[in-house]
């Protein structure tokens, strides 16, 4: 490797050849493979995670309060005390309004929900939102759906926390082998500022590929800060689609024709179904060769497999989510389907360009977990569901390098060729082993545009 490219490959005389005096690294007989990818994941919301209250690991409610109430002695009084990671199915329960309040009778609290669509505050900050702020339950403290209007209440993290969390988060993710990510909440040139920063003084390594929102201004890239995939959120709820069938369509056709590849957040049959209608209304010339993408389809029913390969579609999938979450989809979905949940194999079976991401922080940042998941099938608890999804080891390292790269348009990405960018982890070969979720948690060594970033 030299100037951040790959010069050649193959055997030490070859190699000597091309770069007689290049530093020589031996990696013990440890497996050489391109740096990884994560298509779809919240880069600002996992650095949020480095310098806020860390829900996720909590089982009993009580200690989570404690954590709170310690959280609270160290904040200036109104601050308010933040957290993320909730997770009810993990808790034995969710904290109260009253109890939140107990535990920080000085400040607003705001815990956020795992999935980043609902919250739990203390009556503190309930009486910071709006009065009439649609689903805020003011007796438990829990609102949901209405997320963008208790972050406004809630307000951004201090500059300098921010990017404390986002060279935190730089060190984790290369630690996992992880050398491109792409940040799928959709943020304005501006709104990225702080890893703007970070990236400037050399304290954020990683490639950054950013999804922009519908109308938002195009940016040229800027050192190793991309510009991305329009993204179209869709919520799914009891009274329908927001926005509707229609108005999905509108937004997907403007960003179309204004050239830019389209992502649909798209978990739902409902939504899948009416983001497939969208698409389908496009000219071909407008579908073609664009790489328009459905992230997450988390529930796919056979029929509708052949209508996204016909459309060209990549999906961009969650295999860590069956792992994870697979207990709660098994008890919360009939058993006849179980096997349309975050389908792997049928996909690809019928031609469709498939990427894994983590989605994180909903869940781990860890390639590995998601790789181990897309093979196994097997839930936290240990039940197999939908096991003829299963994808075998090759399929599963696709996902996140040449998928993932698909997916990005960037082609160079994702594997190692000469003239390519000089991206790669080093392993060691267990991750071939097996179906266990655990193997290769961490890398042995990552390498960034031909840097060093990360060694064990």
């Amino acid at each position: 490797m030299a100037g951040g490219r790959v010069v050649a490959l193959g055997t030490r005389a070859a190699v000597v050849r091309a770069l007689p005096r290049a530093e020589r690294i031996d990696c013990g007989g440890r497996t050489v493979l391109p740096g990884l990818i994560d298509p779809h994941l919240h880069l600002f919301a996992v650095a949020a995670r480095h310098v806020e209250l860390d829900c996720a690991g909590f089982r009993r409610v009580r200690d989570l309060l404690a954590a709170v109430a310690r959280a609270a002695k160290g904040a200036p009084r109104g601050a308010w005390v933040r957290g993320g990671g909730l997770d009810d199915a993990r808790l034995d329960r969710l904290p109260t309004a009253a109890e939140l309040e107990r535990a920080a009778p000085r400040n607003p609290v705001r815990l956020r929900h795992r999935s980043r669509h609902a919250s739990v505050l203390n009556t503190r900050g309930l009486a910071r939102l709006a009065v009439a702020t649609p689903g805020a339950d003011r007796t438990t403290g829990l609102v949901a759906g209405a997320e963008p209007l208790v972050s406004r209440a809630v307000g951004p993290l201090a500059h300098d926390a921010i990017e404390t969390g986002l060279v935190a988060a730089g060190r984790e993710l290369a630690s996992l082998g992880l050398t491109t990510v792409a940040d799928a909440t959709p943020r304005t040139w501006a709104g990225l500022a702080p890893l703007r920063r970070v990236m400037a003084r050399g304290e954020f390594p990683l490639r950054v590929i950013a999804m922009r929102p519908p109308g938002a201004r195009p940016w040229r890239p800027w050192k190793r800060l991309v510009p991305g995939a329009v993204k179209v959120m869709v919520e799914e709820g009891p009274d329908g689609l927001r926005p509707d069938p229609a108005g999905l369509a509108r937004r997907v056709a403007l960003a179309a024709h204004r050239s830019d590849q389209v992502a649909v957040h798209c978990v739902g049959m409902a939504t899948l179904v009416a983001a497939l209608d969208a698409f389908a209304a496009l000219p071909a010339r407008v579908r073609a060769r664009r790489r328009h993408r459905l992230e997450h389809v988390a529930e796919c029913p056979p029929p509708l497999v052949p209508r996204i390969a016909a459309l060209g579609l990549t999906v961009v999938t969650n295999p860590a989510f069956v792992y994870w979450r697979g207990d709660v989809y098994r008890a919360e979905t009939e058993r006849s389907r179980h096997p349309w949940l975050y389908p792997a194999r049928s996909l690809l079976s019928a031609g469709v360009r498939l990427a894994g991401a983590s989605d994180a922080p909903v869940v781990s940042p860890n390639p590995w977990l998601g790789m181990g998941a897309a093979r196994a099938r097997r839930t936290a608890s240990g039940e197999t569901f939908g096991t003829r999804e299963q994808l075998v080891a090759d399929e599963a390292l696709a996902l996140f390098t040449t998928g993932a790269a698909w997916a990005l348009h960037a082609d160079m990405l994702g594997r190692l060729v000469p003239g390519g960018p000089a991206d790669l982890v080093v392993v060691d070969d267990r991750w071939l082993c097996g179906r266990g979720p655990h193997h290769a948690a961490r890398a042995w060594l990552t390498m960034a545009n031909g840097r060093i970033v990360w060694h064990a």
